[in-house]
């Protein structure tokens, strides 16, 4: 469904990805680990169209859709969940996730699509009429979560979900990202939780100084060695 091949970007003339290649197919959950610094959110707005691409090809469905603007990455059927549970605080929820339906697609089925997130994240309904300033650190990112999804993308991608999250609302949240896989999302994740997610991951990429290293099932990387050593602490 999705590919990237060999793909060097950055900023200005920065390089950050030096020769990214990876694969997603429909209906998985692939994951990319690695440090910070390693370029792993590089690689998502690489995709959408938010870093300067200098080689390389980013393909979905076999079409060469590298560099494409970011809104019609959006039309496509790619969202993304940007790191940090961004959202437009003095806006309010319903507001926010209103802002997700820009395509047509989206708009047509606005109702049902409204329906779907409150019910994945109950807590939004309660509080659809307040501004998202008031909400608390999980609550944003189910907002944020929320509102990439009634762009109704085929392809969601996340940066670093669990990031600042309570250990409890950690756990809801890959609770959350394995019920819309269920739902026929396919995702590519980036997550400093390396245990979780891999533990709910088909596949997974380890990516260090720019550089993928380090391929394999979940639970294959869950089990090699320099996973343990260097994002496990075993």
């Amino acid at each position: 469904m999705f590919r990237i091949e060999e793909l060097r970007a950055g900023y200005g003339k920065i390089e950050v990805l030096r020769g990214v290649s990876l694969y997603v197919d429909e209906g998985e959950i692939v994951t990319v680990i690695g440090p910070n610094g390693a370029g792993k959110s590089t690689l998502l707005k690489s995709i959408v169209g938010l870093t300067n691409i200098m080689s390389g090809r980013i393909l979905l469905d076999g079409v060469d859709i590298t560099g494409l603007p970011t809104e019609r990455m959006v039309e496509l059927g790619i969202s993304m969940v940007p790191e940090g549970s961004r959202v437009f605080p003095e806006m309010t929820v319903y507001d926010n996730l209103l802002m997700g339906a820009y395509s047509r697609r989206a708009r047509k089925d606005l109702e049902k699509g409204l329906e779907e997130i409150i019910d994945l994240f109950p807590r939004l309904g309660e509080r659809l009429h307040q501004k998202a300033k008031t909400l608390s650190g999980g609550e944003r990112q189910a907002l944020a979560i929320g509102r990439a999804l009634l762009s109704k993308p085929r392809l969601l991608l996340m940066d670093e979900p669990s990031l600042g999250l309570h250990p409890r609302l950690v756990l809801n949240t890959f609770k959350a990202i394995e019920e819309i896989n269920s739902r026929g999302v396919t995702i590519l994740l980036v997550e400093q939780n390396v245990f979780f997610s891999l533990e709910i991951s088909r596949r997974g990429y380890v990516l260090e100084n720019g550089v993928i290293v380090l391929q394999g099932s979940g639970q294959e990387l869950l089990n090699n060695e320099h996973v343990k050593k260097a994002y496990l602490s075993m």
